[in-house]
């Protein structure tokens, strides 16, 4: 990485480079040693608001403070500054190695609400452009955020995948059960499966250019000067129908993919998933539409005692390495849109029940557009909100990363067994990750407890979530 490329510049310069000459106001609450900068400037003479995060500090990643600053620049893109006039677009600069481990649960928690937001931009018309650098690239949840705006950028090698290529190669590869003829290694494979070029190839990037902040410039005031052009409004409806049709799409690719091999779930394991509908909610809970069971997810509609339901059953693994990933994806946002297609005086509630570690680390997934399955599955959740769908998520034993932010983070409630893990990495992952970085290896620990995110409610049996969840669904009623 060259001393003059984009890439080897500090936030506070990309963000400077990309706009118009001494237009750049840094926002507060950024501080010298923070991976974070932002502020609002003009490109082209039109008005619109910057966020950089920095691989050179700490690598780039985002903690609790990171993601309330984030949080409050979002909110300014719909509210405006103090004269209410709202800016063009919303530019991100994606340089980050995920969200900061060391901060645990609360820091997958606030990273997981700036995801939110961002999904519910997008659906709300603002305009946002993402840019993905080195030296990091883009890695972990915030490779979900990076795939929700409506233009992606990466500079010419750069990376941009859920899990690092190091890990990808020594996880994701053995998961597969494959051992194909190799020219290359596991590690070489992985970095080609989150390079630019295939970023670009699957279209998942809509421009790979010139590491420079010229070239960089260019292609977002190409953007900006397209934002003038006046395009009728899509409903939300349309858009949780595209989502499923993006999901979809990955999927079918996927299963034409040779390199990849699905996990099978035996029949038992369908079977146990099957009773905590029937059996668990003694009763309450009546089948009444379509049903669907595929890789890890089992999806039903019925009826939750008195309330319209679709129940996602998420989890547990089958296998190492598995998770949720592009599969699951389209089942999900599938069942979303035929639960809005069918919803009526009373919008189906919409109950997901977690027992996954976390995302799929899978090569060929990886390589196929995992981050960008994730992202139409988080855009879909925050859809079936906004068209009046009560959200609560039941978590168990575990959820961690990127499937807390596309599962559970959109809900209205958020609910979670005793003992439940909530982080940032996977167990798996996190051994991994430290043994590259030197360190012993850890287990989840009491530091990684979903009762220290405030927001999250207790639950102490399975017996006593039904009434738990008649309770949530009730107060969500209330407060409409």
């Amino acid at each position: 990485m060259s001393p003059g490329t984009f890439s080897a510049m500090p936030a506070a310069q990309r963000a400077e480079g990309i706009l118009d000459a001494n237009t750049f106001v840094p926002g507060g609450g950024v501080t010298s040693d923070s991976p974070l900068v932002v502020g609002a400037g003009a490109l082209d003479g039109v008005p619109v608001l910057v966020a950089f995060t920095d691989g050179y500090i700490r690598g780039g990643t985002i903690g609790v403070r990171e993601s309330g600053i984030l949080a409050r620049l979002a909110e300014s893109a719909i509210t405006g500054d103090a004269h209410g006039r709202r800016p063009a677009a919303l530019i991100i600069g994606f340089d980050t190695g995920g969200v900061r481990v060391e901060e645990g649960p609360l820091a997958l928690a606030a990273a997981s609400a700036v995801g939110v937001a961002l999904a519910r931009l997008s659906l709300q018309g603002v305009h946002l452009a993402a840019v993905i650098s080195g030296p990091r690239g883009c890695f972990g949840a915030p490779a979900v955020m990076a795939a929700l705006p409506d233009r992606i950028i990466m500079t010419e090698g750069a990376q941009w995948g859920l899990t690092g290529p190091k890990l990808l190669g020594d996880i994701g590869v053995e998961a597969q059960q494959v051992v194909p003829p190799r020219r290359a290694t596991p590690e070489q494979e992985a970095l080609a499966a989150t390079a630019a070029a295939n970023r670009l190839h699957n279209g998942d990037a809509h421009r790979v250019v010139a590491d420079r902040a010229a070239d960089v410039r260019a292609a977002l005031a190409e953007f900006i000067a397209a934002t003038h052009t006046v395009a009728a409004p899509r409903s939300l409806e349309d858009r949780l129908n595209e989502s499923a049709a993006v999901a979809a799409a990955l999927q079918a690719r996927l299963q034409a993919d040779t390199s990849w091999r699905p996990v099978r779930i035996e029949f038992a394991e369908k079977a146990r998933r099957r009773d905590l509908l029937r059996y668990s909610f003694r009763g309450q809970w009546k089948p009444s539409g379509s049903i669907q069971r595929r890789g890890l997810v089992q999806a039903a509609l019925g009826t939750l005692a008195h309330y319209p339901a679709l129940a996602l059953v998420v989890g547990p693994e089958q296998a190492h390495g598995s998770g949720v990933g592009i599969e699951e994806a389209a089942v999900v946002t599938d069942m979303l849109a035929r639960a809005a297609r069918e919803r009526g005086a009373q919008p189906a509630a919409i109950l997901t029940f977690l027992f996954c570690q976390g995302h799929a680390v899978d090569l060929a997934q990886e390589r196929l557009g995992l981050p960008r399955a994730l992202a139409e599955c988080l855009r879909a959740m925050v859809a079936a909100r906004l068209l009046g769908h009560p959200i609560v998520s039941v978590l168990g034993g575990g959820t961690y990363g990127a499937a807390y932010l596309a599962l559970a983070a959109p809900s209205h409630r958020i609910l979670a067994m005793r003992g439940t893990a909530v982080a940032p990495m996977a167990p798996e992952v996190l051994r991994a990750f430290e043994a590259l970085r030197g360190h012993r290896a850890t287990q989840p620990g009491g530091a990684q407890l979903a009762e220290l995110i405030p927001d999250i409610r207790m639950v102490d049996s399975a017996i006593r979530l039904p009434r738990v969840l008649r309770e949530e669904l009730e107060k969500i009623q209330a407060e409409r």
